[in-house]
């Protein structure tokens, strides 16, 4: 896995520390270490995915939620645990790039990981909140340049694909907004909800449900094309 592609898409995919395993593997519980706060996009996929996994494998899966530092808590503890293939990691674009590539971390992302394989793939969404009084890119980027400083937005945390994208959404805007970073994107998704950011980019699956509930707006997804779940 290259890292270029990992920084190209807000992709999760599966790594853990080694691939040895026993014959009658797994003969018990299988640790699957989430590196995001309980309730957002990420998790969401971890809790899907181990259920189905642990009906086809006959055994139980622990979701290990650990959050914090832009996925380099839960990689850490993924890369120090036994190398048995009990413990496994749901990586993603922070933990195996953006993370190491633009800061000091206790761990390579190459060499400490095996990557097994990818999972799901999500665009990014540019979200306001509901009571924000723009519709549209356009109207929001003359809303933040009319209240310089007084407009702030949340992230998954330092580092994270959350906050990058939104640093050149501001470079390529001209705009300037406060970064609020959080341990996950659920929390910071809270705090947008009851009016304490305004703004905030982050993956569909976590985005989806509050923009369906008319909480949150969409005024924008990344990438070459539209998402069938946001038409319009």
């Amino acid at each position: 896995m290259k890292r270029r592609q990992l920084l190209q898409a807000a992709s999760a995919a599966i790594a853990l520390p080694t691939i040895a395993r026993a014959q009658t593997f797994p003969a018990r519980t299988m640790r699957y270490v989430v590196p995001v706060a309980a309730g957002g996009g990420s998790d969401m996929i971890a809790r899907v995915v181990t259920e189905r996994w642990g009906k086809l494998l006959g055994q139980s899966f622990v979701v290990d939620n650990q959050s914090g530092g832009g996925g380099v808590v839960a990689s850490q503890l993924t890369a120090r645990a036994a190398p048995d293939g009990y413990t496994l990691l749901q990586g993603y674009v922070a933990t195996h790039g953006t993370t190491p590539a633009t800061r000091k971390v206790a761990y390579d992302a190459v060499r400490d990981f095996t990557p097994i394989g990818m999972i799901g793939a999500t665009p990014n969404v540019l979200a306001i909140n509901a009571n924000v009084p723009a519709k549209t890119v356009a109207e929001f980027v003359a809303y933040v340049k009319k209240q310089p400083g007084k407009v702030s937005y949340g992230s998954a945390g330092q580092g994270s694909l959350t906050h990058l994208t939104m640093e050149l959404f501001k470079q390529a805007t001209g705009t300037f907004m406060v970064h609020i970073p959080y341990r996950g994107i659920a929390p910071a998704i809270n705090d947008l909800l009851g009016g304490q950011t305004q703004a905030i980019f982050p993956g569909l699956a976590a985005a989806l449900p509050h923009l369906r509930s008319g909480r949150m707006r969409a005024l924008a997804v990344t990438g070459k094309q539209r998402s069938p779940q946001l038409k319009d």
